[in-house]
C-alpha cells in the first residue's frame, strides 16, 4: 500500500516545481542550509547515542542511519504554497515564497535521500557485526513479558 501512496505522494510534489521561478542564489542558499542541518544532523545523532554501550563503528552508523529521508519534505514541502493559493486573492510574493518552500523542499529531497540510502546500504556490512548481541549493562526489568506474554524467571527464581 505504501507504495502507490509513496509514488503518488513524490508525482503531486514534484507536479508543482517549478524550478524555472528560482535564481542560482536561491538554490545556493537552500543547499548551503540542507548541508549545515545534514551536518548537525549527523552530530546529534553522534551525541544522542555516544553515551550507550554501541562501539564506535555502531555510533558512526547511526548518523548514516539518521540521515533525512525526504518522506517528510513530500509531505510538508507543499503546503506552504497549498496555503498560499487558497487566498483570495493570491499575492504574487508569497506565491513565490511558497514555491521557493517547495522547490527547497525537493532540494533536500534530491541531495539527502539517494546518498543517505546508498550511506547506509555502503556502510552497513562495514561498520556492523551481523551477530546480535546484548550488552551486559541491559537486563530485562522485573515483571516484564516476552514475547507472547509470559514471564520469565531467572537463576535466582525472582520472576521477570
Amino acid at each position: 500500500m505504501w507504495l502507490v501512496g509513496e509514488a503518488v505522494l513524490f508525482t503531486l510534489v514534484g507536479a508543482q516545481v517549478q524550478l524555472g521561478l528560482l535564481n542560482y542564489r536561491i538554490i545556493g542558499y537552500g543547499l548551503l542550509s540542507l548541508v549545515a542541518g545534514v551536518v548537525l544532523r549527523c552530530a546529534v545523532a553522534y551525541l544522542s547515542v555516544n553515551c550507550s554501550p554501541l562501539n564506535f563503528k555502531e555510533k558512526l552508523f547511526m548518523c548514516a542511519a539518521w540521515t533525512p529521508k525526504a518522506t517528510v519534505q513530500a509531505a510538508v514541502g507543499s503546503i506552504a504554497l497549498d496555503r498560499v493559493r487558497e487566498s483570495d486573492p493570491v499575492d504574487p510574493v508569497t506565491e513565490f515564497y511558497g514555491v521557493t518552500v517547495l522547490c527547497v523542499a525537493v532540494l533536500a529531497i534530491i541531495v539527502t535521500s539517494p546518498p543517505g540510502a546508498a550511506l547506509i546500504h555502503f556502510l552497513a556490512p562495514r561498520l556492523l557485526d551481523k551477530h546480535t548481541r546484548v550488552p551486559d549493562e541491559v537486563q530485562p526489568i522485573k515483571g516484564e513479558t516476552h514475547g507472547s506474554g509470559a514471564t520469565k524467571e531467572t537463576p535466582d527464581n525472582s520472576i521477570v
